[in-house]
């Protein structure tokens, strides 16, 4: 009886014990060490441009095998775990070998570990003590892994802990440092010396241990020579292949964008920067800021138009400079953006209606509700012209026209834009149209996309390939046109120029956007705490900056047409009986020519006044030969026709 009892309770412990066993198995692994990894922050080519080290001070990344040279597979594979791709996490013949051989010599000869194994242990570093305990926790998890995980994923898993010297963990940090390249093209030497490493790290790194790293380099080869179909001819080329004598890591070059993702979980970012662009704009900055006293700083960044995506971004001249408080981006703090509202001003008053291109202000006292404006300087000019108002960045036209709009309406449409709060949240008013709106770089940057492109669509972006869309739209494409032919000049060399300055109150920010044939380029210099100065201005201060820019990168002037059509408020109309005198232009076109000839129809007795002063016709045409509006009139009999137009001189 006693026997049977005994059997029983063997019998049952052995069956709870394999029911436990199988439902340890079972469950769902833990993932220990994998589940943490640095944030790394690569540009549109690839190069890392910012690197975020995991808490305990490790450069870690995910391992995707896609990602990684097949040679460093075969070769681990081969050199490792020569049956991984057969076994179940533990491999019985190797097992045996390593018992056999322990037992013959009396010591420990050859371990038995599988690569699943050496994964389980750098997941989880309590299970790499020598101990039979942790052995047998190692062989337990290993086939709990290969139950969960396919060998591809495994394989990953590894390749993303694997030491290989210093904080280096993992093959993508390690071909980075060591090679300074991605894991995915990799040499037979190159990948050889990453198969050795993770075994002694710190014994065997070349650049402290060159002699024990060449060893161990050659053994791998040795190893695998002909399990890979290595002949000596090509062994010996690998073997004589240069081992790096340095470890290198990534230099931070954009660390305000760095600081942007720091709130999202993500950890793997490719961003639309270009590395070769961002590293000169910083250094333009730099030498830019370098010209002002301390705490003046200033932020720049250059926008892809069509895509919106940023090709670089600097948020101040230095990071850890503390006097111009480097530490602050710029791009996204809250600032008046003085003048550089006004081009939406004016467009969204031509798309309305409201006014037409050759629309003349009166730059006066303007008075409402207690407030009284003043241009930047101080004067009134009299009559002026809508793109000379634009230009000059009078404050008064800018105004009136704002008023014709609805300063509350227009502003309701801006924020509607951004579907977010943006500012600091008070309504502005009229005094909008002079700065009062407030906003960041950033923000800024989304509005010049609208306006220069309204087809587009979009916003800014920082992501490699990602497209976005704006929340509403202001403009539609006539009306860009019309208001980018405003904002043109031409600089000395005759190059077509198309920008717009803005200098807040008390000079506190200086500001130029600046449009390219596919570019946006935004400048903002300032000082840190709104500090009043006696110097900067949009046009003497961030406008040479942008020329630098422009020259430094090669950005190509824009294409501007060569004439817009805009209707005046008083269009005279020739009686019926009369017909019609003037071919071309019509009555309120703005013309940008090097040369403008006006065609007339009728009759050889027909009187033609340009400006009220007499003109003769040759040929039934006429030739404008002087900028500036023109007022065309033809009398025929008793019959009359006015054409007013505004002609800017261009060359071809």
């Amino acid at each position: 009886m006693i026997k049977k009892v005994s059997i029983s309770v063997t019998f049952g412990g052995c069956l709870l014990f394999v029911l436990g066993v199988g439902l340890y198995l079972s469950r769902e692994p833990d993932l220990g060490r994998l589940e943490t990894f640095s944030q790394v922050i690569r540009s549109e080519e690839g190069s890392i441009i910012n690197l975020r080290l995991t808490p305990s001070g490790h450069w870690r990344e995910k391992a995707f095998l896609e990602n990684v040279d097949a040679k460093l597979v075969d070769i681990l594979v081969a050199y490792e775990d020569k049956r991984f791709m057969s076994h179940f996490g533990v491999d019985p013949l190797a097992l045996l070998r390593a018992v056999y051989n322990s037992l013959t010599s009396g010591r420990v000869v050859s371990g038995a570990s599988t690569l699943t194994m050496q994964t389980v242990r750098l997941m989880h570093p309590e299970l790499q003590k020598r101990s039979f305990k942790t052995k047998l926790m190692q062989m337990l998890e290993a086939v709990r892994l290969e139950r969960h995980l396919t060998k591809e994923e495994i394989l990953e898993a590894y390749f993303s802990l694997a030491p290989y010297g210093g904080n280096i963990e993992g093959v993508e940090a390690a071909s980075e440092a060591w090679f300074q390249k991605r894991p995915n093209v990799l040499t037979m030497s190159e990948a050889a010396l990453l198969v050795a490493l993770p075994q002694s790290p710190e014994v065997r790194r070349p650049d402290l241990f060159p002699d024990n790293a060449f060893k161990a380099k050659t053994l791998v080869l040795e190893k695998t020579k002909e399990r890979l179909g290595i002949d000596d001819v090509r062994y010996n080329e690998y073997i004589s292949e240069r081992l790096p004598y340095r470890l290198k890591k990534p230099a931070s070059i954009a660390p305000h964008l760095a600081d942007k993702f720091l709130t999202i979980n993500q950890k793997s970012i490719e961003t639309s920067i270009s590395i070769d662009w961002q590293m000169e704009l910083s250094r333009i900055i730099q030498v830019g800021v370098s010209e002002f006293k301390a705490p003046t700083n200033a932020a720049a960044m250059v926008i892809e138009r069509k895509t919106g995506n940023v090709k670089a971004y600097v948020g101040s001249s230095a990071y850890s400079e503390i006097d111009r408080k480097g530490a602050v981006n710029y791009l996204t703090a809250v600032r008046s953006p003085g003048s550089t509202l006004k081009p939406l001003i004016y467009a969204t008053a031509l798309q309305r209606g409201l006014i037409r291109a050759n629309h003349v202000y009166k730059d006066k006292v303007f008075h409402q509700n207690g407030y009284t404006p003043t241009n930047f300087d101080g004067n009134w000019t009299g009559e002026v012209t809508l793109k000379d108002a634009l230009i000059r960045s009078l404050n008064i036209p800018a105004i009136e026209t704002l008023d014709m709009i609805g300063a509350e309406k227009f502003e309701k449409n801006l924020r509607s834009f951004f579907g977010k709060e943006i500012g600091h949240g008070e309504k502005a008013g009229l005094s909008l149209a002079a700065g009062g709106f407030y906003m960041s770089a950033e923000n800024l940057a989304d509005l010049y996309i609208e306006l220069a492109d309204p087809g587009y669509e979009g916003k800014i972006s920082f992501f490699k390939n990602e497209i976005t869309s704006a929340n509403s739209f202001l403009l539609n494409q006539k009306t860009s046109s019309k208001i980018l032919s405003l904002l043109s000049q031409n600089d000395r060399m005759g190059r077509v120029m198309v920008f717009k300055t803005g200098t807040s109150h008390n000079r506190q920010d200086a500001w130029v956007v600046r449009l390219f044939l596919d570019h946006i380029v935004l400048v903002w210099l300032g000082t840190p705490d709104a500090e009043r100065t006696e110097f900067l201005t949009g046009r003497t201060a961030a406008l040479p900056i942008s020329n630098v820019i422009a020259e430094t990168l090669g950005l190509k002037p824009p294409k501007i047409k060569s004439f817009v059509v805009a209707e005046t408020y008083l269009k005279s109309v020739p009686k019926k009986e009369c017909g019609k005198l003037i071919n071309f232009p019509e009555d309120g076109e703005w013309i940008r020519s090097s040369r403008t000839v006006i065609s007339i129809n009728g009759d050889d007795n027909a009187k033609w006044y340009l400006n009220g002063k007499p003109l003769k016709s040759y040929n039934q045409q006429l030739e404008l030969k002087r900028a500036g509006v023109h007022k065309l009139t033809a009398v025929l009999n008793n019959c009359s026709e006015t054409s007013e137009v505004f002609l800017e001189l261009a060359k071809n």
